[in-house]
């Protein structure tokens, strides 16, 4: 079985890399599986020396948004070429149209379409590839039922769980006091910390805004890169906060950051099932996240849901206790492994998904 895993956004740090990285690593573990990805963008050294590691292939067509022409034309090639069985194509919209129609004219069985949100900013485009998608997706998954819902409407799916890795997020004392070292924090210093692009949807001007209404002992940690990092690395400045925020670009060891932090903040505008509250919740970390996140993915149910109101906010982060991150750690990571949060054991269910899409078409 030859697959194809797409990914319609920069493929690095984000929730839906990390699916196609985790997934595509796990099933080129089976014999009779040649796994590939394909990005649109010039993928990290480090994300791929992994993924070739694990005898996954990485394929890069870019001009995906601004020469759609050329994209489409240079991936039916593609997919010719390779003889895919499946084309798994990871996205929030009717815009996978794109990579679903390149399937169906270059003769792939199963044109997967994954859903990973629940909005989306293309409103208009949404809507008007609404019959394309329709005309060429035959096999619909999601990340949950909010994210299946939106994208597909009355149409069936099949939800998926984004498991992780749940040893690799546990927390761990020596890996937050390395990391605290490095990035100057004593103590008493409260970290807030987020993960995630730097983007409209991540909102992460907002964390500048409370940060500068929070006690001198909050420090704030942005990890990732984005569109929007130049801008908020320059309001951060234009707040005087330069002394009190830490960008760290795109790191390779996100676990040890989430083991540093004292709270993870996620003021996103909206989201469908965000893997770094999955990951953050197996590290233990008290969670504080916008309501306009699904609520699904409450699945320790510890996570508090708050309104995009800064004091609401800044009451939420000075209420919060101490707490046993060790003992935290592991409860919520038995919790996730009880709901199917487990990313080795999920892989067989996409494995499973596969197989019956082929035999079906």
């Amino acid at each position: 079985m030859k697959v194809l895993l797409v990914s319609t956004n920069d493929l690095g740090d984000n929730g839906i890399s990390t699916f196609i990285i985790n997934n595509a690593k796990l099933l080129a573990g089976k014999p009779d599986v040649q796994i590939d990805v394909l990005a649109p963008n010039d993928v990290d050294s480090k994300i791929k020396e992994d993924l070739v590691a694990s005898d996954v292939r990485v394929f890069r067509i870019p001009n995906r948004n601004s020469k759609q022409l050329e994209y489409f034309k240079n991936l039916v090639s593609l997919l010719k070429k390779k003889k895919y069985d499946v084309l798994h194509v990871n996205g929030s919209s009717t815009i996978m149209s794109i990579e679903l129609a390149a399937g169906f004219f270059a003769g792939v069985k199963v044109r997967v379409a994954h859903s990973h949100n629940t909005v989306t900013e293309h409103v208009g485009l949404n809507k008007a590839l609404r019959p394309a998608f329709e005309t060429f997706v035959n096999q619909r998954l999601a990340c949950n039922e909010a994210a299946g819902k939106w994208l597909f409407k009355n149409k069936s799916f099949t939800v998926i769980d984004n498991g992780i890795f749940l040893d690799q997020y546990q927390y761990n004392q020596d890996n937050r006091d390395k990391i605290r070292k490095s990035l100057g924090i004593s103590p008493d210093t409260i970290l807030l910390g987020h993960v995630g692009g730097f983007n409209y949807q991540k909102n992460q001007a907002f964390l500048l805004k409370l940060l500068k209404k929070l006690p001198v002992n909050y420090k704030l940690v942005l990890i990732g890169q984005g569109q929007l990092f130049d801008e908020v690395k320059a309001k951060s400045e234009e707040l005087a906060l330069t002394d009190k925020v830490i960008f760290t670009g795109s790191v390779n060891n996100v676990p040890d950051y989430l083991s540093a932090m004292d709270t993870f903040v996620l003021p996103s505008r909206f989201e469908g099932q965000p893997f770094v509250l999955i990951e953050a919740s197996a590290n233990g970390l008290p969670i504080i996240a916008s309501d306009k996140i699904s609520k699904e993915v409450n699945l320790t149910g510890k996570i508090k849901f708050v309104p995009l109101k800064t004091e609401s906010w800044l009451r939420s982060i000075k209420s919060l206790d101490q707490i046993d991150r060790v003992a935290e750690s592991y409860d919520n990571c038995e919790r996730l492994a009880s709901k199917g949060y487990d990313a080795v054991k999920n892989v067989d269910e996409l494995y499973n998904f596969y197989l019956k899409g082929i035999k079906d078409e």
